[in-house]
């Protein structure tokens, strides 16, 4: 996934740019913010050595700007195989189709998937104009975050009523429960060889969310995480 200023010269003004459902919520003068996947997005924060450090320890990183597709019905996972897309056998699961695209099983007919850097499965289904009996397209506005370093069970401790930890959840499995009183979905994830957790929620709440990952983040020696810290 590649990001780009926007005040670099070339910039389409007429684009319709998006702003990521979090961005109210963060800093104006500290944040360097690009236009990823057609989203304004927080790339940098405080500098790549402080934010390479609070990864390590408690770093809080807003990932709404990753492509998303939903799609629901008694069809849709054949329609899915159909366009070769990998799905997992079990509900509450998921896996990786070709390594750049995330798939997660929410219900027995119910998938939510995320093209991760480099991919581009969920903008092609998206792309996709026919219509099938029994398959339906789920609109997704998601606020999503990456949750990394040795103190991010605490923070979560904190803020979910269930065990989230590694002898709880197993790799390959999609939770959705409470996290600070919001439904949201939850999952372990390694990303460049780093183990990470991901948190989605309705985007309606994604300001609220950042405020309060990221106050618990700095209590515990971390903060927030920009996007280019993830960036390939």
């Amino acid at each position: 996934m590649q990001g780009f200023d926007v005040n670099k010269q070339g910039f389409d003004v007429n684009k319709i740019v998006q702003v990521s459902p979090t961005a109210h919520a963060q800093s104006a003068e500290i944040t360097q913010w690009q236009i990823v996947n057609d989203m304004k997005i927080a790339v940098g924060f405080e500098g790549a050595d402080i934010e390479k450090y609070r990864k390590k320890v408690l770093g809080v990183t807003d990932v709404s700007c990753l492509a998303r597709y939903g799609v629901k019905g008694p069809q849709a996972a054949q329609w899915l195989a159909d366009h070769e897309i990998a799905i997992p056998a079990n509900s509450n699961s998921w896996t990786m189709c070709d390594q750049k695209t995330l798939v997660m099983r929410l219900g027995s007919s119910e998938f939510l998937l995320e093209d991760q850097w480099g991919g581009g499965a969920c903008k092609q289904l998206a792309a996709d104009s026919s219509r099938q009996a029994n398959v339906y397209k789920v609109a997704r506005a998601d606020a999503a975050f990456i949750l990394s370093g040795s103190a991010v069970l605490n923070l979560l401790s904190e803020l979910c009523a269930i065990d989230l930890s590694e002898q709880s959840l197993s790799s390959k499995e999609v939770v959705m429960t409470q996290v600070a009183g919001i439904s949201a979905t939850v999952l372990r994830q390694t990303i460049a060889g780093e183990p990470v957790y991901r948190l989605w929620c309705d985007g309606t709440y994604g300001a609220y969310m950042w405020q309060v990952l990221l106050d618990i983040a700095v209590e515990l020696g971390g903060g927030a995480v920009g996007l280019a810290q993830y960036q390939n």
